[in-house]
């Protein structure tokens, strides 16, 4: 009775390990000029100019109230939606 609650144990915790080591693989990243990026600073550096883009435009038809949290907030959602539309 012992063997087989050890081996249920085992074999469990060997499941578990397996669902959790899948997201363990290899960052993808950017060979620049002989040094390697993580993809999520590129998506991070479009991001910026991409908020300093879209600031340009909205401030020609709309007063930003709380500019402090706006473009940081545009900023990740830019951010994490190129991310996710091109590394996922």
């Amino acid at each position: 009775m012992k063997v087989y609650r050890i081996h249920r144990y085992v074999r469990s915790a060997f499941v578990h390990a397996l669902l959790v080591l899948t997201g363990c693989a290899r960052a993808p990243s950017f060979d620049i000029l002989g040094s390697f990026f993580p993809a999520w600073l590129i998506c991070f550096a479009v991001a910026i100019l991409l908020t300093v883009a879209s600031r340009a435009i909205l401030s020609r038809y709309v007063e930003i109230a709380w500019p402090a949290l706006v473009y940081p907030s545009m900023t990740a959602l830019f951010t994490f939606a190129m991310w996710l539309i091109l590394f996922h």
